[in-house]
């Protein structure tokens, strides 16, 4: 989608068009999922599910000290009006508190918030809002590995629910697509689209259920000029028909200052300038401020903000009364006069429902798909993604397969020699370790990696929480599982264990589990530590576990005060089940390749590890129940970071 090039007038039109298409489209495709409830509004008119935001006396504090609890305001007592059909634009030197204002407003930021938020003159209930907004965030963390058909189509099942025909979701993404100019690169993998593609591919996937009121942080960071312009003329159509289109711009250039209907300027975490962008030079020539002629009026207003002509930035936040003022603000004839509009007959949007007037059933529609449904998509989707991962799919297989080969012809056919049995005890004891410790460091690595686009999608009510974490884990565990038996088997046959099916698969159980629970211990660490720090910190919180295994120190032989901690550790369980699984079940005399053997009789080596009385049955079931509970936590904590936004 390319903005012609030519006079302001034309640019006018030309967003104006794209708008008034895709806005149609939209509401032919909803219009038979929900009918259009009525709103009360405040002073400002609004139509049919428009949204009217205002709030007043902000302000927003964060802790600074750790032991002190200090806090620090960020934003102090600002007021402001963000009315449908106009694209407002948020502005202000680095550190301003832009995007703060706009995590606050958007119901992403809800902890040391004080002040007023209201919707259509109603205190804003969030459950409802975030059920009729979205908000496009400055990363676009989309599936890289998915098509951009594929990303709309998932995005359409979830958000539109099963009610709406295929036939007009697939409409609805052609329409979109059309419009936004991704028509062409459909077919295209995420990670092979440019920067602008991925911002406009990002507002596609919200604009499927066709929000009332669209929050953006940043939607030109990264982009060109050309591509800068093309995405805020985009805003700018979504805003003329009958949105409310809230954006952060770190600095405007002429042509996109050009486009924007009303200017917030914040500075200091106040107010400095609320209303329109083409009063902006009258108002500061009415505060002593008059801009010099050539000068763009965006980079003068932030010239003057950052301190180059003298701290002036107190008379302008007296001036706009902290964002109270309405002096500035443009009329909708202004705005006409401006740029006239031929709009046809517009259809209400319908997509999303405007529940203020019945709490209840706001908290039931929060989800447009059942649990079941989205975690049906969910593995469709990450089955997609992990079968195009060759890294960390068919390259996990590959590694299990080396490194069986590997220990395999190192320790070939110990398994059955009497005369190799403290051989064949390490030789478990490194497998156990591999498995272990590979299952970690993928998980800690890849799991965090998905955290960023898990914030977005639960964020804008694409799914429950729970729907992406089965989801996750049951898409992985076929692999994970595949991954375990391909290293135990090749090992297993090469080195010359006992071929008894019921030894096999006692053995591939305990392996299987132990790899299981060191992928959840990842999934904590990762959640917890983050992706920077969790893979240098990750590998040490497992290692107690390896100290307390009974492989460098049996249990008797260790300090009493110390014992306890043997039977915390899952590796414990898991090396004792692995050697119960070879060794155990009255299994008979050994073959001697030397003259003597000690340990010819296995019941002998048994004790002489400290396991003669070890239990398999007790040491799974361990193992199955640690990996419940650890599964559980590790949920909750997913769950609590995603709650206090710390991903």
């Amino acid at each position: 989608m390319e903005i012609p090039t030519g006079t302001t007038k034309t640019k006018r039109s030309f967003i104006s068009s794209v708008g008034l298409k895709l806005d149609l489209e939209l509401a032919k495709i909803h219009k038979n999922i929900t009918g259009p409830s009525p709103i009360k509004t405040s002073n400002t008119p609004v139509g049919v599910n428009q949204l009217n935001l205002t709030f007043d006396a902000l302000s927003y504090y964060v802790q600074t000290g750790f032991f002190k609890k200090e806090k620090k305001r960020v934003l102090s007592n600002v007021c402001g009006d963000f009315r449908p059909g106009e694209l407002t634009a948020i502005i202000g030197p680095s550190g301003a508190g832009k995007s703060t204002l706009m995590d606050i407003l958007a119901g992403f930021t809800t902890s040391g918030v004080t002040g007023d938020i209201r919707v259509n003159g109603r205190g804003r209930n969030l459950a409802a809002f975030r059920r009729s907004s979205a908000y496009i965030m400055q990363d676009d963390n989309l599936q890289l590995l998915l098509t951009v058909q594929e990303s709309m189509s998932v995005a359409a099942n979830l958000k539109l629910g099963p009610e709406t025909p295929e036939v007009d979701k697939q409409h609805g993404i052609d329409i979109i697509l059309r419009e936004m100019g991704l028509g062409s690169a459909r077919d295209t993998r995420a990670v092979d689209l440019s920067g602008g593609q991925k911002k406009r591919l990002a507002i596609a996937l919200e604009l499927i259920s066709n929000p009332p009121m669209m929050f953006f942080d940043e939607p030109t960071s990264g982009l060109d000029s050309v591509a800068s312009r093309q995405c805020v003329g985009l805003l700018k159509s979504l805003a003329q028909e009958g949105r409310t289109a809230v954006c952060t711009i770190h600095q405007p250039s002429a042509a996109l200052f050009d486009m924007i209907d009303h200017l917030y300027v914040v500075v200091a975490g106040r107010c400095a300038y609320a209303g329109s962008a083409r009063n902006l030079v009258p108002y500061l020539a009415s505060v002593g401020l008059p801009c010099p002629t050539y000068h763009d009026p965006a980079d003068f207003l932030l010239e003057i903000v950052s301190g180059d002509y003298g701290d002036h930035s107190p008379r302008l936040i007296r001036s706009s009364e902290n964002g109270k003022s309405p002096l500035w603000r443009s009329t909708r004839t202004e705005r006409k006069k401006v740029a006239p509009l031929k709009l046809a007959p517009k259809l209400p949007l319908s997509a999303t429902p405007i529940l203020y007037e019945c709490e209840d059933r706001a908290g039931s529609a929060y989800h447009a798909t059942s649990s079941w449904r989205q975690l049906g998509l969910l593995l469709r989707r990450n089955a997609v993604s992990l079968s195009r991962d060759r890294v960390l799919t068919f390259m996990r297989l590959t590694m299990h397969l080396l490194i069986a080969l590997l220990v395999g012809t190192l320790c070939y056919q110990t398994g059955q020699d009497a005369a190799r049995a403290l051989d064949n005890f390490n030789l478990l004891f490194f497998s156990l370790l591999f498995l272990m410790f590979n299952a970690l460091t993928t998980t800690i690595i890849t799991f965090p990696a998905e955290l960023p686009s898990l914030m977005r999608e639960h964020f804008n009510r694409w799914y429950k929480l729970r729907s992406f974490y089965i989801a996750n884990r049951f898409a992985d565990l076929p692999v994970q599982i595949a991954a375990v038996s391909i290293y135990t088997l090749v090992m297993y046959f090469m080195t010359g264990q006992m071929l008894e099916s019921k030894r096999v698969a006692m053995f591939i159980l305990i392996c299987v589990l132990v790899s299981l629970i060191a992928q959840v211990i990842g999934i904590i660490a990762g959640c917890s530590l983050g992706i920077q720090t969790a893979p240098i910190f990750g590998p040490f919180t497992i290692l107690p576990y390896v100290i307390f295994s009974g492989f460098f120190v049996h249990l008797n032989d260790a300090p009493s005060w110390l014992q306890w901690l043997f039977h915390v550790s899952f590796l414990k369980y898991g090396f004792e089940g692995v050697m119960i699984a070879i060794y155990g079940n009255n299994r008979p005399k050994m073959q001697c390749s030397e003259d003597y053997c000690q340990f010819c009789w296995p019941r002998v080596f048994l004790k002489a590890v400290d396991m003669e009385h070890s239990d398999y049955c007790f040491a799974a079931a361990f193992l199955f129940g640690l990996y419940v509970v650890l599964d559980l936590s590790a949920y909750f904590v997913l769950r609590w970071k995603l709650k206090t936004r710390k991903l």
